[in-house]
């Protein structure tokens, strides 16, 4: 019977609470992920997730723009605009992350986990021993490790 540590990935990466929108999301881009554990004074808290990032960019202000025929001109000195860009970017990892989300202990069975994944519609689980991340276990972990 395969063990929750025969497909956890521990090649992960945490975020700092305090972390700002703009480094998650860059962090997200540069190193491909979609699912950041968040840590604050050495435990795990949360979760930042792509859903989460893109429920905030879809609130991202839009610039003000003229129209003139297929010509747009920008109109960037807009107090509204720039009062919402400000805000945006002074949301941090805490303010991004999600406290929803599936654990797991490296000794858990897989089949057990797999099954609540399944039913309680969870996209990953994260493996933790205490208040500390140990690994994380995603679709696609599951796919390329479970044949």
């Amino acid at each position: 019977m395969k063990k929750i540590s025969d497909v956890m990935n521990t090649d992960l990466i945490t975020i700092d609470a305090n972390l700002s929108f703009e480094k998650v999301l860059k962090i997200m881009i540069e190193k491909g992920v979609g699912k950041l554990p968040v840590i604050e004074n050495g435990k795990l808290i949360g979760v930042v997730t792509r859903d989460d990032v893109l429920v905030r960019q879809e609130t991202a202000p839009l610039p003000p723009v003229v129209a003139f025929w297929d010509l747009l001109i920008t109109l960037p000195e807009s107090k509204n605009f720039k009062e919402k860009l400000k805000k945006l970017s002074a949301y941090t990892a805490k303010d991004l992350m999600t406290k929803k989300y599936k654990v797991a202990k490296k000794t858990d069975d897989l089949a057990v986990v797999v099954d609540q994944i399944v039913e309680q519609h969870y996209n990953f689980v994260l493996v933790v021993e205490g208040d500390s991340i140990e690994g994380i276990i995603t679709k696609t972990d599951l796919i390329n490790k479970s044949f």
